[in-house]
């Protein structure tokens, strides 16, 4: 009896009236809607409202406790859609501020997944919780969410007796579609915090799954959509005041202001142009410390530059190949994408000043040449989307000025959506490259080399197994300057088997995993051995725990060089404790340690500690600190400190209205190691601190204001002086 039980929740699903999709009303005079979070309006009565939702978790596709209402509406400017989120508790719904992007599974709030394309690929993501703060940016099955790009929205919400409502607006001029097949699809999610985290959505979406967005449904009743032209510009002001001082210099002020345009014109629903001139690409917010003085190769950072984030969904692929960070400071850029139908291309190009680093990869490690150039960077990318088969291409190329060479890069992708729980996906690469480093760490122009990089990934799971599967090679002549490979000349193979146990006592899920990897250099000596068992567990409080035991790791850091053996265990610990500490994170490693520098094998770890405190709903804290380390373990250095690097930063932010806040964000880094147990020179410590306080008001998409003071304190004794630098700003910008 008990097993027919599946048999009979499944066909009941497969029945259920959720897969006849949103019905949408067209409002007609002299129907209106007031932005203002009360769904009272006589044409959100004629919306038809769609309230069949299934829990995801703790449980899996069963029908929801958390009762939810969507309703949609459009005019010939908006999409409209109306939320009512029953809840029989109110006074526990989680709503507090945060800062645009900032939304987490720790607080109450509905998500959007609006697939304009219905290729059911990739989609535009609304995130907003009961206080009308939001999060927006890009889904994609195969990459997960991207928050980097914004879109013009308004979010608007209410309270009742019975829970919370919503009003959103979403103009047609910020969605990119084909007017003539209007075939979106939509999925609703809810996220509901109390003693479990419960998840929600509009369809039966499984555990299981790889693709999300394989459950949106269509949206009927679009017709006769806005595809006419519309256009902004958006000029921004920045007006600076500064001061460096160096311990063994003179003083240095400096002063200045710059002027630039940025300008997005849609001659149609589906085609987007964006042009920006003498950009200010400064950042308002800090990049995220990294633990970077023990590592052999490059750290990637996202990017957070507005004019690069149009379609970038497009961009990605298995490889990093487009990496627009590697852009540096651009004089002008232009930019066209189009989506149409099942058709998605890109084309960028900009004029690099440079000023950055390239990339060279290597088989153990990444060598680096300074961007003391300037370049043309251009970018294209299409992608076609078939039913089950995505199929892409792109080229790339950074062609130095003054004749000092360039490097090119020609690939093809694939990704084969075999069902919403199996995928295959691929990718080729081509480079050839006559930009060569000298022995001054400059590119210049040298013989042609070429190279390839190549991957295939399977994915494959249930509601008990899940299969992965990877393999690797990328050529020792290959490199992409506009792209992040750090690494070259190497093959691998990787796998991961996960046994499934779903319930089990306190934990709602409960997974063991056997992970290995193993990679080579060019010669066939191995560069790195994983083989790992692990247990991952979830529970109450949104409760994460995963655990390894690593008996067999082994790593080689030079050509030749000793393959050293490495017993570590590892551990991560996440939850969601209550509404002031909203969130806890740690990581811990323990075990043996390379100390890259000197090549030899030590005793040490890598600790994490990571949080959320809102004391106020008005109020967050957000600290992290990390710390890695590496004790001798032979001779006279045996269990005396090698190396140890710390960061910490401190992220708060007091929010005076959803659109003013002020945020502080201060962060602290020091290194040190013991010049006695090295055999060559090394600087005893280096240390950094910057503080930034920045008051912003934003007034709408592309229209703000930002008044900031930033501070840094860098030194490093014996090698660096010291190095203090404050600079006073103010940005403006203003969308017309």
């Amino acid at each position: 009896m008990t097993r027919l039980l599946p048999l009979c929740a499944s066909l009941m699903l497969v029945a259920s009236p959720a897969f006849a999709g949103f019905q949408a009303h067209r409002i007609g005079a002299p129907e209106t809607v007031k932005l203002d979070g009360v769904l009272d309006e006589a044409a959100w009565q004629k919306a038809p409202a769609r309230d069949t939702f299934y829990e995801n978790e703790p449980q899996d596709r069963v029908p929801s406790k958390w009762k939810t209402e969507v309703r949609l509406m459009y005019d010939s400017k908006y999409l409209y859609v109306g939320i009512k989120a029953y809840d029989p508790d109110p006074s526990q719904i989680r709503a507090p501020f945060f800062r645009r992007d900032g939304i987490s599974g720790d607080q109450d709030f509905i998500g959007l997944f609006l697939d304009p394309a219905g290729a059911k690929k990739a989609a535009q993501i609304l995130y907003f919780n009961a206080r009308g703060s939001f999060a927006d940016g890009t889904n994609t099955n195969a990459d997960g969410e991207d928050y980097a790009f914004d879109y013009d929205v308004d979010v608007v919400t209410g309270r009742f007796d019975g829970g919370w409502s919503a009003e959103v607006r979403i103009p047609f001029s910020s969605v990119a579609y084909d007017a003539s097949n209007p075939n979106w699809n939509l999925l609703v999610f809810r996220n509901v915090v109390r003693d479990q985290r419960y998840k929600n959505f509009s369809a039966p979406v499984t555990k299981s799954t790889n693709c999300l967005m394989c459950f949106g449904e269509p949206i009927e009743g679009l017709r006769d959509l806005p595809s006419g032209l519309n256009w902004t510009a958006t000029p921004q002001l920045v007006m600076r005041k500064g001061r460096d001082r160096y311990e063994d210099r003179p003083n240095r002020s400096y002063s200045g202001h710059d002027l630039s345009l940025d300008v997005k014109v849609r001659p149609d629903s589906a085609t987007t142009i964006d042009a920006t001139i003498n950009p200010d690409f400064s950042q308002i917010e800090l990049d995220a410390p990294q633990l970077s003085g023990n590592t052999r190769f490059a750290l990637y950072v996202p990017e957070k530059r507005p004019f690069f984030l149009e379609g970038n969904d497009i961009l990605q692929t298995p490889f990093r190949a487009i990496y627009t960070r590697s852009i540096t400071d651009p004089n002008w850029g232009a930019r066209v994408t189009r989506r149409d139908g099942n058709t998605d291309v890109t084309v960028l190009t900009t004029r690099d000043a440079g000023g950055g680093l390239v990339l060279i990869p290597k088989s153990y490690n990444t060598d680096y040449a300074q961007q003391d150039f300037s370049s043309q960077a251009t970018i294209a990318r299409a992608v076609y989307k078939g039913e089950s088969l995505t199929l892409g291409g792109l080229v790339s190329d950074r062609t130095l000025t003054d004749s000092r060479g360039y490097n090119r890069v020609l690939g093809t992708d694939f990704r084969w959506q075999r069902s919403d729980t199996e995928r295959l996906s691929g990718q080729l690469l081509l480079s050839a490259t006559t930009a060569q480093p000298d022995e001054h760490g400059s590119l210049r122009q040298g013989p042609k080399t070429a190279g390839h990089a190549a991957t295939v990934i399977y994915n494959n799971e249930n509601d008990h197994y899940a299969v992965f599967g990877a393999l690797e090679d990328v050529s020792a002549g290959f490199r992409d300057d506009n792209g992040f490979l750090s690494q070259a000349g190497e093959r691998m193979w990787a796998t991961e088997l996960t046994k499934k146990f779903g319930k089990t006592g306190m934990w709602n899920d409960m997974n063991f995993y056997f992970h290995a990897e193993r990679k080579f250099d060019t010669h066939g000596d191995v560069i790195y051995n994983d083989y790992t068992p692990g247990l991952w567990m979830k529970g109450p409080h949104d409760l994460q725990v995963n655990l390894r035991v690593r008996p067999w790791n082994a790593t080689r850091i030079a050509e030749g060089g000793e393959l050293f053996r490495q017993r570590t265990v590892w551990a991560e610990v996440d939850a969601s404790p209550g509404r002031i500490f909203s969130r806890v994170s740690m990581e811990l490693e323990l075990g043996d340690e390379i100390e890259y520098a000197s090549a030899r094998r030590g005793k040490g770890g890598f600790v994490s500690l990571s949080g959320t405190v809102r004391p106020h709903d008005r109020l967050e804290f957000a600290p992290s600190w990390s710390a890695t380390w590496v004790n001798g373990r032979s001779g006279e250095e045996d269990g005396h400190r090698l190396y140890t690097e710390q960061a910490f930063q401190l992220n708060g932010i007091y929010h005076f209205s959803p659109r003013d806040n002020l945020r502080m964000i201060v962060q602290k880094s020091r290194t040190t190691r013991n010049p006695g147990y090295y055999l060559f020179p090394v600087a005893a410590r280096s240390t950094g601190t910057t503080a930034s306080f920045v008051y912003g008001h934003t007034a709408g998409l592309g229209t703000a204001a930002y008044v900031g003071l930033t501070l840094s304190d860098d030194e490093t004794p014996g090698y660096d002086p010291r190095h203090r630098q404050d600079e006073l700003f103010v940005k403006l910008s203003w969308q017309i």
